[in-house]
């Protein structure tokens, strides 16, 4: 089933879908992820055909063995999802050393195609992109078990169409480990960087699977001393529910958070640019910050106890603390059937939060607002989202919320929190926003 978020504004409504209305509802896997299978290839295609590319943040892949210092870069630039480039050597030949990246991917992927995307005719990459791309797989771990699923030469003036290849075996992996070197055309006199853009990864991934308590936990983020009172996120997990506390610099803040097929968005505090992540298979926290930084490892698992710890007194309720500060309160975990205004059973616990908070202040006036990716027509992601923000609406008030403070509004494509040109961007634009009256 796809799942989705709906925007909650105190004064305001609406819900949002990630597959478009041609989305063929059997496929509910390949929905979940972003998209249906094609029936006669090796490459799962999205509501419009496009191929799903795998090695997205928005897809839950994340670097989990590299360089921060040298590679970080490179990291981004593979996964991030965005089309520009990044410079990764001076050297008139390439990298003085090959730049090697490990990348965990969220379940059991078998790619039949990787590829780039076309490259600019003038400046940065004019026969400076990065000459050759490997790509090794492992089931077995992040260290061990690599065969060779594609090796290939990027090809220099391919000014108008993705490069596609591929590729020599496929085999299902959890992990794969992408070594870029060489540069296109050699030329020591060319002032120009040796540059990388991004690189596509098609297939098939096995549905995403996560347990009942999956986020719930703290991690060590760096900075603010050492030991177990350094800085720290904790996280709680309730059905696609997540929230949590943190410390940073001295100072503590909230977090609100919600599940869709694996990935977990959230923002912090009052902070409106939202954040991606999963717990990797050395529990790890990875994520990243949509439109500020590349994918990182958060921190390791480990961390003295926060207000957010069970027997402390529990964080003051997100969607009642943006209320009373007279601000939009963004809210994640609210899922729906596919292309359906029909709420799913793990959405209760986010519900039971804006319930809570509305209950608390129950001469405000909210409108629940639904807002979507700008994947589908805007027609279609307007209406979708008008009915499931009066799905909510209509929960709401049978739970007891006075209807006269309460408004359903279908938001859309209209006003994202992030871009909408990459995985990571549309999966946070989906969402549910409350908005006061105030």
């Amino acid at each position: 089933m796809a799942v989705v978020g709906l925007g909650l504004v105190a004064c305001g409504g609406g819900a949002d879908e990630t597959s478009a209305a041609t989305a063929d509802p059997a496929d509910e896997t390949a929905i979940a992820k972003g998209g249906r299978s094609s029936s006669d290839t090796d490459i799962a295609v999205d509501s419009e055909g496009e191929p799903i590319d795998f090695l997205t943040y928005g897809a839950g892949a994340f670097p989990i063995r590299y360089d921060p210092k040298t590679q970080r870069l490179a990291a981004g630039a593979v996964l991030d999802g965005r089309l520009g480039y990044v410079a990764l050597s001076r050297n008139p030949t390439g990298p003085e050393e090959p730049i090697v990246v490990t990348i965990e991917l969220p379940a059991a992927t078998t790619f039949a195609q990787f590829g780039i995307p076309p490259q600019s005719s003038f400046g940065c990459c004019k026969g400076t992109h990065i000459r050759t791309v490997t790509v090794k797989g492992s089931a077995k771990s992040p260290d061990e078990g690599f065969v060779t699923l594609a090796k290939f030469d990027v090809e220099a003036e391919q000014y108008d169409d993705k490069q596609l290849f591929s590729v020599d075996r496929k085999q299902a992996v959890r992990w794969i480990r992408v070594t870029l070197e060489g540069r296109e055309v050699v030329d020591p006199e060319d002032y120009h960087g040796t540059a990388f853009t991004e690189l596509f990864g098609y297939g098939r991934q096995e549905p995403v699977e996560t347990t009942d308590d999956h986020f719930t936990g703290r991690w060590l983020t760096g900075g603010g001393g050492s030991g177990a009172t350094a800085n720290r996120i904790e996280l709680i997990q309730d059905g696609a529910l997540v929230t949590g506390c943190g410390t940073s610099g001295g100072s503590s803040y909230t977090v609100s958070g919600g599940i869709e097929n694996g990935l977990l968005k959230y923002v912090v505090g009052s902070d409106t640019v939202p954040n991606v992540a999963v717990i990797n298979s050395e529990d790890q926290l990875s994520g990243a910050m949509i439109g500020r930084s590349f994918g990182r490892i958060i921190g390791e698992p480990g961390g003295a106890p926060t207000s957010c710890t069970p027997g402390k007194e529990p964080p003051p309720n997100p969607v009642g603390t943006a209320l009373d500060q007279c601000r939009a309160a963004i809210v994640y975990g609210i899922n729906f059937d596919v292309d359906s205004s029909a709420i799913r059973p793990d959405a209760e616990p986010a519900l039971k939060q804006i319930l809570a908070a509305l209950t608390d202040r129950s001469k405000l006036k909210v409108v629940i607002e639904g807002h979507t990716d700008s994947d589908g027509s805007d027609k279609y992601n307007l209406d979708l989202s008008s009915r499931r923000a009066e799905a909510v609406v209509e929960w709401l008030i049978d739970k007891g919320v006075d209807a006269a403070n309460v408004t359903a509004a279908g938001k859309g494509e209209a006003e994202p929190v992030a871009d909408n040109e990459t995985s990571a961007g549309k999966a946070s634009n989906r969402r549910v926003e409350v908005q006061p009256s105030c």
